[in-house]
C-alpha cells in the first residue's frame, strides 16, 4: 500500500495544486476580477512554486548540444501534423465545447492573451511535463507509463469535453518529446504555437468563432482524408524520433562527451569515486571486481588503490576472445589489450569462485534509472554478468551519460544501481 501511494503522490500532487489554483482563479473572479486576471495569478503562482519546490529542475530548461536540427525539425513536423490531425478528429466527433465563449472573452484583454498563449503553456508543460514525468522518471518509473498517466491527466484537468481527446493525445505527443530530448523547451514551443494559433484565430473572427467548422470551407470527404494522411505523416515522424538506436545513442554520448576537458572529466571522475566509496555495499564486500578505465570511461584509479589498501580482493577483467576472463589486479602486473585497455597478466580467477564475488563496477556508454545500460557494442559484459549471480552489479558513468531510456534487447543484463551523481 505504501508503495502505491507513493507512486501516485508524484503525479496526482501537482494536479492537486494545479486544481486548487484554478479553484483559487475562480476565487478571484466571485471577487469581482476578471478572468483574464485570475489565469494570470493561476499560472504566475503554478510556475514559481514548481521552481520553488524544485519540482521541475533547471536542467529542464537546457537541450543538449548534441541534437541536430534534422530531429528537432522531424519532431515538431510530427507534432504539427498530429495536432491538425486531432483537431478533424475533435470537430468530427461533434463533441459539446463549454470553454469557447470563455475564451472568446478572455483573449479579449491583453493579460488574457498572455495567459492563454504563454504562461498557460509553460505552467502546464511545467507541471505535467517537468513535474509528473520527470518526478515518475527520478524515480525509475518506465517512461511509457509517466507518458500514458501525465496524458491522461492532463486530459482530464480540461474538464472539457471538446478538448479532452485532443488534450491527451497532444500530451502524450509533448510527453515523448521531454522523454527524448529531456528538456522542456521543445514542448513548450510546441503548446505555445498551439496556443497562440487559436488565439490568433479567435482574435481575427470574434464572436463568430464559437461557430466556425473546418467543414464549412473544406468538404468533408476531404477534411477525412487530409486528416488520416496528416496523422499516418505524425505518427511516423514521431515514432522514428521516439525511437532511440543504440547507434544514434552512443553517437549522442559520444558528441557530449567531446565538450568536457579531460580536467573536468578527472574531476568528476574524483567525486563519483568518493560517493562510491561510501555506499555500504562498498564497505561490506570483500572481492570486488573493477576496471581499468579508458581515457572516456570515469577513472577508476582512487577505487583500484583503495580497495587493495583496505585489504580487498580485487578483480580486473581481461579479453579472451569473445569473452572476458577474470584475474587478480597487480599493478605491476599489467599490460595493453587488444582494444587499448590495460589488462592483468596474472592467473585467471577460477569460475568456481565468482560467488564469491560480492560487487561489480560495470562501466557503460550510457545508464538510465531503471539500470538499462549500453555498452560499446561487443557484449563482453552481458555474457559475463549472468555467471555472476551473487554480486551486487554497480554501473558508473558521468551525469550526461545518464538518459531516460536505453534501448535494450532481451540479452542485455541491467545493473541493480548505478552511481552518477557528482
Amino acid at each position: 500500500m505504501k508503495r502505491l501511494l507513493s507512486a501516485l503522490w508524484t503525479p496526482l500532487f501537482p494536479v492537486f495544486v494545479f486544481l486548487l489554483c484554478q479553484l483559487a482563479g475562480v476565487g478571484v473572479v466571485y471577487a469581482n476580477c476578471s478572468l483574464s486576471i485570475s489565469l494570470f495569478l493561476v499560472e504566475i503562482f503554478v510556475i514559481v512554486w514548481l521552481l520553488a519546490g524544485k519540482k521541475v529542475k533547471r536542467e529542464d530548461f537546457h537541450i543538449d548540444s548534441s541534437w541536430r536540427s534534422r530531429q528537432f525539425v522531424v519532431a515538431l513536423l510530427g507534432a504539427f501534423s498530429i495536432m491538425f490531425a486531432m483537431n478533424v478528429v475533435s470537430e468530427l466527433m461533434g463533441l459539446p465545447d463549454y470553454a469557447m465563449k470563455t475564451v472568446i472573452e478572455v483573449v479579449k484583454s491583453p493579460l488574457g492573451v498572455l495567459s492563454i498563449a504563454l504562461l498557460g503553456p509553460i505552467a502546464e508543460e511545467m507541471c505535467f511535463r517537468g513535474a509528473i514525468i520527470g518526478g515518475m522518471l527520478r524515480e525509475g518509473r518506465d517512461p511509457w507509463t509517466a507518458i500514458l498517466v501525465s496524458s491522461l491527466l492532463f486530459g482530464v484537468i480540461h474538464f472539457n469535453p471538446a478538448q479532452i481527446p485532443f488534450a491527451m493525445v497532444m500530451g502524450a505527443v509533448l510527453g515523448i518529446i521531454y522523454v527524448r530530448t529531456e528538456s522542456l523547451l521543445l514542448p513548450i514551443f510546441v503548446h505555445v504555437f498551439n496556443n497562440s494559433t487559436a488565439v490568433v484565430q479567435l482574435f481575427l473572427m470574434g464572436d463568430a468563432a464559437e461557430d466556425f467548422k473546418m467543414s464549412g470551407v473544406i468538404d468533408q470527404r476531404y477534411l477525412i482524408v487530409g486528416g488520416a494522411i496528416y496523422l499516418i505523416i505524425g505518427v511516423a515522424m514521431m515514432y522514428w524520433f521516439a525511437r532511440i538506436p543504440k547507434s544514434r545513442l552512443r553517437e549522442e554520448i559520444r558528441s557530449r562527451k567531446s565538450s568536457y576537458s579531460q580536467e573536468r572529466l578527472h574531476d568528476m571522475s574524483l567525486a563519483l569515486e568518493r560517493s562510491l566509496m561510501e555506499r555500504r555495499e562498498w564497505w561490506e564486500s570483500q572481492t570486488v571486481l573493477l576496471y581499468h578505465a579508458l581515457p572516456d570511461e570515469v577513472d577508476t584509479s582512487l577505487l583500484l588503490s583503495a580497495a587493495l589498501e583496505s585489504g580487498k580482493t580485487v578483480l580486473l577483467p581481461r579479453v579472451d576472445g569473445e569473452r572476458l576472463t577474470l584475474h587478480p589486479y597487480d599493478p605491476s602486473l599489467m599490460q595493453s589489450g587488444g582494444y587499448g585497455i590495460m589488462e592483468p597478466c596474472t592467473p585467471a580467477f577460477p569460475e568456481s569462485r565468482y560467488g564469491e564475488i560480492d560487487m561489480v563496477l560495470v562501466p557503460g556508454m550510457a545508464f538510465d534509472r531503471r539500470g538499462h545500460r549500453l555498452g560499446r557494442g561487443k557484449g563482453f559484459y552481458d555474457r559475463l554478468l549472468p555467471n555472476l549471480k551473487k554480486a551486487h552489479l554497480v554501473g558508473i558513468c558521468f551525469p550526461f551519460q545518464m538518459v531516460a531510456k536505453v534501448p535494450c534487447d532481451k540479452f542485455d543484463v541491467k545493473v541493480d544501481d548505478v552511481c552518477w551523481s557528482v
